[in-house]
């Protein structure tokens, strides 16, 4: 992990949300039907508030099912990251952890929401002031990692792949590129010859995994080794570098999801720390959408009153 917050890069790129592809339209239909739906079958108190919300994208779900239902609701995000949301509208703070997080004027919570964000700060103090700061008969709805989940098996696949990666970039490409560089397309010296068969025997090696092609390696490498076979040696360079640049903060990022989803532990002694520390009628449900697979689990609660 990097020292500062490694999700600050990627929301700071504007991203929409973590957990969509954005090629997808059904994922966006899946996820934001769940969140209307926990509306419907949630005792909405004001406010609400978004923990983790990154970008805002469930804040714009929920203003959406507002207007849809005609009702009104007070909702806002906030995230330990630096943040970079593309509505300027959505009330939205960063630099916010949810451990210490209060409204001002000592007002408490209607109801805690969030999706895959809970579990990325510390669980059992964070599960503490949420208690606190929630409403006698507040509630906490939220989406969180389960090792079961396509988001985990796939973030897995993809964490376990860029050590390899890397070493490529490093003992492989750069070779290749620099005497791209020195010689063009022209007679490669052996050194660069033996980088391109590993190269070679890299991608035929992993060719058949999906997390080998959600990481673009190859059209990466393809890119700027093209660049520097025509001379363009600070394309080439940029491409090298933002691609490196890229693969270590997608680590960074990975490696906290992984440690978040292990904190979580087992459903059932989860619903024992959420209890214990002052909420009742836990339930703690696998969510699961058609074509889409296990996303995640879903964690509704409400504070004793």
């Amino acid at each position: 992990m990097t020292q500062r917050n490694p999700w600050t890069y990627f929301w700071q790129k504007g991203a929409k949300a973590s957990f969509l592809d954005d090629r997808s339209r059904l994922q966006t239909y899946q996820m934001r039907k769940f969140w209307f739906e926990r509306m419907d079958e949630t005792d909405v108190k004001q406010p609400v508030v978004d923990v983790g919300t990154g970008n805002g994208i469930v804040v714009q779900w929920l203003t959406e099912y507002a207007e849809e239902k005609g009702k009104k609701l007070d909702v806002s995000g906030i995230d330990s990251a630096q943040i970079n949301p593309p509505n300027k509208s959505l009330k939205l703070s960063g630099e916010t952890d949810y451990e210490q997080f209060s409204l001002s004027g000592k007002k408490k919570v209607g109801v805690f929401v969030s999706h895959f964000g809970i579990e990325y700060g510390d669980l059992d103090s964070g599960l503490r002031n949420l208690s606190s700061q929630l409403k006698r008969g507040g509630s906490l709805v939220a989406l969180v990692h389960s090792e079961e989940s396509v988001i985990y098996k796939k973030s897995l696949e993809v964490y376990e792949l860029i050590p390899s990666v890397i070493k490529q970039l490093k003992k492989s490409v750069s070779v290749l590129q620099e005497a791209l560089f020195k010689q063009g397309e022209g007679s490669l010296p052996r050194a660069a010859q033996e980088a391109q068969q590993r190269l070679n025997q890299f991608a035929r090696k992993h060719q058949q995994q999906s997390a080998f092609h959600a990481m673009n390696f190859v059209p990466a490498t393809k890119h700027l080794l093209q660049a520097a076979a025509a001379g363009k040696k600070a394309e080439s360079q940029k491409i090298f570098d933002d691609y490196l640049a890229n693969v270590t903060e997608h680590r960074a990022r990975l490696t906290t999801l992984l440690k978040a989803t292990d904190s979580l532990g087992e459903p059932s002694d989860l619903k024992r720390r959420i209890e214990d520390v002052g909420f009742k009628q836990v339930r703690i449900q696998q969510v699961q959408f058609p074509e889409t697979g296990v996303v995640g689990n879903c964690v509704q609660a409400v504070k004793s009153s």
